[in-house]
């Protein structure tokens, strides 16, 4: 995953110190290691020198200065041109896809169509995976992939389909009909 488009997307909520883009990044993505101050500070940087950010100085009292980073017009364009632009093989990752799903709003009707499109095909790759493994379940008492792992996995993908199968649905009824 580019770590890139999460630090923009912090951003684009608003001016912040690195800390709690790094925060908030963590409870976003449920994963503390999905960013280090390794990882934050050198992208914050790459993106002050392309002016995609500006960062200023915040003083405080008894305490040292912190840097405040803030999203200019060029970040904002680099943000919009990240979640509009994408792959097959980047949604099947589930962190792209969930990125791209927590700003489907900002995404136009025709992304919005290929990416449903784009997910719905990799659900059904892994439903077929897992339909090729369910005949190994009741083989042996060595499994590689336990009944439960199984059923868990069936389920989750047949609440993803139904997920996209209804914002399909609703990408096909006209504006105003509900």
């Amino acid at each position: 995953m580019d770590i890139e488009l999460l630090i923009l997307a912090q951003l684009m909520q608003g001016p912040k110190h690195g800390y709690e883009i790094k925060k908030n990044i963590i409870f976003v993505m449920n994963n503390k290691k999905i960013i280090s101050n390794n990882s934050l500070y050198p992208k914050l940087k790459q993106f002050e020198e392309r002016d995609m950010v500006s960062k200023t100085t915040e003083e405080q009292e008894g305490r040292p200065n912190r840097l405040v980073y803030a999203i200019t017009d060029m970040g904002r364009q680099v943000f919009y041109d990240s979640i509009h632009h994408f792959t097959p093989e980047v949604i099947e990752v589930d962190d792209e896809w969930s990125i791209r799903l927590a700003f489907y709003n900002l995404l136009n009707d025709e992304t919005r169509r290929r990416l449903l499109e784009y997910r719905m095909r990799s659900v059904q790759e892994k439903k077929e995976r897992l339909a090729k493994l369910s005949l190994s379940v009741d083989d042996s008492e060595y499994l590689m992939y336990s009944p439960e792992l199984y059923f868990y996995t069936q389920n989750m993908l047949d609440i993803e389909s139904e997920l996209i199968i209804q914002l399909l649905d609703r990408l096909d009824k006209p504006s105003g009909s509900d």
